[in-house]
């Protein structure tokens, strides 16, 4: 059974405005890439290149026949799939046991990790550097890659300034070669345009550096709909299409790809306070449309999604959620609840974690479907119960339900009565309690070995002058 794949947002005809639109942004328009390297490496792709002005362009001719000799995404056979992140950056920590919002300390940050470990669904990291106590601030990526290494046998997201690509490199053939694996599985690297249409001095400098070593690496854009975007959905939509074809341009031009793939990370601005919102209706309606344009070019598609501007585990964090999630998986078959993460990304709660938990077993036992078979339409079964019987002591009940139906945790499973005499808890009740059952569970085991970690930490001393000491998981 199959249950994405249905939904569109306009017609062939707006379909066709979009995409001529795109088309134009791309030839009379074009990109400003902050790199003569990747100028040329563009350029001798066959785009049209402004050296005095650090600008690309591509004809529609060119982007036509781009598209066309790409491979096709094959849509008839997705398997529908929900992600599951709970990605660590800057931002504040709010505390289960004390309510209030702090920023993060080195024991905030592993107690957190331990929760998403310990948690059936969520891939918990940490993506981007911030501030935290004890760190010098020129050691802080190279420590946060340290530490993942240590946790997670792969690199953080960002490199957040070329000066520590070489060291970052070090240390990531030092853990690769240790696990046994090619070092393009350790480097998990990627940058960002600056919306609209420009790739930034130092981010090129990134990407060009580790490509030209033979290292795959992200190059993603985000759009606020009034703000680095046109306010209309027509007009975000268009430009960042371009963006997008833009990037699948670049790393075929660099990594030889042949599919194309398009994501969507639109938001519009609020107008009143400024805010770049995640848990609007535009946000949704942007990925749907990016989905059905992704269609159009058998491309692949994968949506900004889970995400929730509510500050506390509330109704409205689990509305918000559902709405950017839940549309997206229906129209192409993925979707990602970022757990545990609140307030655009400012906010994060080990009690919203383990309610996100919840809310991606539900969606991946939605987004499975259910076997229509002999056995599963039950036709003895129903002819031996007869009318006005009960299935309840039947055998084929027992043999099914436990793959049939979902089992909640944490959401409701009794009456209003049986609720009462249980102790009237709520999700974030039972939230908590799981919360101090994980936290006297056993720490995550380290991935590398202690001799490994000792050359990783030495590598940062030489590099930044810091010296710091191993860190034990909590």
């Amino acid at each position: 059974m199959r249950v994405w794949g249905a939904i569109s947002v306009f017609d062939r005809r707006e379909e066709e405005l979009i995409h001529r639109a795109m088309l134009e942004i791309l030839d009379k328009v074009g990109v400003v890439v902050e790199s003569e390297e990747m100028l040329a490496r563009i350029a001798d792709f066959g785009g049209r290149v402004d050296g005095s002005g650090m600008r690309a362009a591509f004809s529609p001719d060119f982007v036509e026949g781009f598209i066309a000799d790409s491979e096709r995404f094959d849509w008839e056979s997705v398997e529908p799939f929900v992600e599951a992140r709970a990605h660590v950056y800057s931002g504040y920590y709010l505390d289960p046991e004390t309510d209030k919002f702090e920023p993060w300390t080195l024991q905030t940050v592993l107690r957190y990790l331990k929760v998403a470990h310990h948690l059936e669904h969520p891939d918990g990291r940490i993506s981007y550097p911030f501030p935290i106590d004890g760190i010098p601030d020129e050691a802080l990526l190279l420590f946060f890659n340290y530490l993942m290494l240590k946790l997670n046998g792969i690199s953080i997201a960002s490199v957040n300034n070329i000066r520590w690509a070489e060291p970052l490199l070090e240390m990531c053939g030092m853990a690769a070669e240790e696990l046994n694996v090619p070092l393009g599985e350790v480097v998990r690297v990627h940058v960002h345009m600056i919306s609209p249409l420009k790739l930034g001095k130092e981010e090129a400098r990134i990407f060009h550096f580790l490509a030209d070593r033979g290292l795959r690496l992200g190059l993603g854009c985000m759009d606020s709909a009034g703000g680095t975007a046109p306010v209309t959905l027509a007009g975000a939509l268009a430009l960042a299409l371009a963006e997008g074809i833009f990037i699948n341009i670049v790393r075929r031009a660099y990594f030889g790809d042949r599919a194309i793939s398009l994501g969507c990370s639109i938001s519009p601005l609020d107008m009143r306070t400024g805010m770049y919102p995640y848990g609007r209706p535009e946000k949704e309606l942007c990925n749907i449309a990016m989905a059905q344009m992704a269609r159009r070019y058998g491309a692949h598609f994968h949506g900004h999604c889970g995400h929730s501007d509510a500050k506390r585990p509330s109704v409205e964090a689990g509305f918000q959620k559902a709405l950017n999630s839940i549309p997206t998986l229906m129209a192409c078959g993925s979707t990602t609840i970022s757990c545990g993460l609140l307030s655009v990304d400012e906010v994060f709660s080990p009690i919203q974690l383990i309610i996100d938990n919840e809310i991606v077993s539900a969606l991946r036992h939605f987004a499975r479907g259910f076997e229509v078979s002999e056995d599963t339409l039950a036709l003895d079964v129903v002819k031996e119960v007869g009318p006005g019987g009960c299935f309840l002591d039947a055998e084929h009940t027992a043999a099914h339900h436990r793959t049939e139906l979902w089992e909640p945790r944490l959401f409701s499973r009794n009456m209003f009565s049986g609720w009462q005499q249980g102790g009237m808890k709520t999700d974030a009740d039972y939230a908590m309690d799981i919360y101090r059952d994980i936290a006297g569970r056993d720490p995550a085991p380290a991935r590398i070995s202690g001799k490994l970690e000792r050359a990783l930490l030495d590598v940062i001393r030489r590099a930044t002058g810091a010296r710091i000491d191993p860190v034990d998981p909590v």
